[in-house]
């Protein structure tokens, strides 16, 4: 599918690799999603109690889970555990990434990491959370409204595809259209919504536009509940650092909702 051009995935793409560490904190643990026969992604849980809810992270281009060790006792202040999956090509997951892998991987990672929370004992309270990339997955697996999922976060995010690929990236072609870009757009997911959304962007964002954010909320359905945080003067790469202004809705929403 044209999607999955080599010479798009070249452009969007920015993997990093690594291997699995051999000594690692006790409270982080390794995780594994078999998700195709020949496709296992990759990733970390970092732990503070098996009695929290957790949250399931999927990172921003250019990122690996291992990153997120640095963040994970941010979060744990939250009173959350933190989970953070890769994607295929990067940190030790198997195979090339492409876009449309990061559709068809999610929900599959969703359902593998409910049974492996379940099976390892932790508490079935999850939210997942997808960062700019990562709202992908967060899109895809909310669009399937599971039982087992308690609320939806969207961090520098976007709604449209097509925006991303002629605005950020650079891409354009026939095939380049809203139209036939469609079935790929965050926005067609979210539409289908109906869980809690929180949605946290930064002003100065130039990567992804916080009118994204807007879009975002815009396309979650009015009887869902919703929030959208802009971050004044916040950028795409250092969001983290407003910590006080990042950190307190996010612990608001788990609360509420978990």
């Amino acid at each position: 599918m044209f999607i999955d051009d080599p010479r798009i995935s070249n452009v969007v793409f920015y993997p990093r690799k690594i291997k699995i560490p051999e000594e690692m904190s006790p409270n982080v643990k390794v995780l594994k999603f078999q998700v195709k026969e020949d496709i296992m992604i990759g990733g970390f849980y970092y732990t503070a109690d098996k009695n929290l809810p957790t949250v399931l992270l999927f990172h921003g281009n250019g990122e690996i889970a291992s990153d997120y060790q640095y963040f994970a006792p941010t979060y744990f202040n939250c009173g959350v555990n933190l989970a953070v999956a890769d994607f295929r090509g990067y940190g030790f997951s198997t195979g090339s990434p492409i876009y449309s892998g990061l559709i068809t991987d999610a929900y599959p990672i969703f359902k593998i990491f409910i049974k492996w929370m379940d099976d390892n004992g932790f508490k079935n309270s999850l939210f997942v959370q997808g960062r700019s990339m990562g709202s992908v997955c967060a899109a895809e697996i909310g669009s399937h409204n599971p039982d087992d999922l308690k609320g939806i976060i969207f961090e520098s995010g976007f709604a449209s595809i097509y925006n991303m690929m002629t605005r950020l990236f650079r891409v354009s072609g026939p095939d380049i259209t809203p139209e036939a870009l469609n079935d790929y757009s965050n926005d067609t997911r979210i539409k289908k919504f109906q869980k809690p959304v929180l949605i946290i962007h930064g002003t100065k964002d130039w990567i992804i536009p916080n009118d994204e954010a807007q879009l975002i909320y815009d396309a979650i359905p009015e009887n869902v509940d919703k929030n959208l945080i802009m971050i004044d003067g916040a950028g795409h790469n250092d969001i983290f650092s407003y910590q006080e202004e990042y950190f307190n809705p996010l612990k608001k929403f788990i609360e509420k909702y978990k």
